[in-house]
């Protein structure tokens, strides 16, 4: 039986292919999609969100609007957030009247997995609102390893008081960038997937590839939904840790199960056979 899935996400390249990885997986039912600000400005991920769910079918799938805040990922997404073509994917105008927050005490049962991938700004404001989640992956921080700043991963930087709220009332298990930076779709990969979804990836990859030899994409958002959709996927150790005003991991006094290791030929594998066409 498929079990109840929910995404909190800021599309944002590597949050589209998580997103088609969760709706093209059938061990997964996915009961909706949260938007937050983060890669671009919340209006852009919500419409980014509805265009991502038509392209791939899943028009029955509801989007909840979030947390407002700055997109500050341009450069790195594209100023659409899908590498200048969100306007290629096709039109969805159906949008849930509830906030995410709403949506999220309406919705989250103890059979339902949330996967955060994006600024933890909604999944904070549930717990303080009394929301509890039996199942919560969230992606972000690095364990003395950052992308935004020398410390600091890019969702846990936007919004450092809301990764200290989960990090301290959640026990999520987090994917950081210690994992995900050893998950790249490559050339290969981005060849053997559904079109649509490497035609997004333009901007992302040139930004990579000006500050690295990756000619491909991390994608650390589909690692963390991987999990997910096939527990046991990661493997896990507990560490004890707090998050700082920077959003950077600090050791502290809060349990949480971060994923270290997994076997990426089997994963990319995965990957490769649900996003192809």
């Amino acid at each position: 039986m498929a079990h109840r899935l929910i995404i909190d996400t800021d599309p944002g390249v590597d949050d589209a292919f998580a997103i088609a990885l969760a709706a093209r997986s059938p061990e997964v039912d996915l009961v909706g999609l949260t938007t937050v600000f983060g890669n671009v400005a919340l209006d852009l991920t919500t419409r980014n969100a509805q265009r991502l769910l038509a392209h791939l079918g899943r028009v029955d799938v509801p989007v909840a609007k979030g947390a407002e805040g700055p997109g500050r990922a341009g450069d790195v997404h594209g100023e659409d957030g899908l590498g200048g073509q969100a306007l290629t994917l096709p039109e969805n105008d159906r949008l849930d009247h509830r906030t995410a927050l709403a949506f999220l005490a309406d919705t989250v049962t103890e059979d339902t997995t949330v996967v955060a991938i994006g600024p933890l700004t909604n999944i904070a404001e549930a717990l303080e609102s009394g929301v509890r989640f039996e199942r919560l992956i969230v992606m972000g921080g690095g364990l003395g390893l950052g992308n935004t700043t020398e410390r600091a991963e890019y969702n846990f930087w936007s919004d450092p008081e809301a990764a200290r709220t989960v990090v301290r009332e959640a026990k999520p298990i987090v994917v950081p960038l210690n994992l995900t930076h050893r998950c790249i779709a490559d050339t290969e990969f981005l060849a053997r997937v559904d079109p649509v979804l490497s035609n997004l990836t333009g901007t992302y990859r040139a930004y990579l590839s000006n500050r690295s030899e990756n000619t491909g994409i991390y994608v650390h958002d589909a690692v963390a939904v991987a999990e997910a959709i096939l527990p046991g996927t990661l493997r896990t150790k507990v560490h004890s840790l707090d998050v700082d005003d920077e959003g950077a991991f600090v050791a502290g006094n809060h349990q949480v199960e971060v994923a270290e290791d997994t076997d990426w030929p089997a994963l990319r594998a995965f990957m490769e056979q649900r996003l192809s066409v």
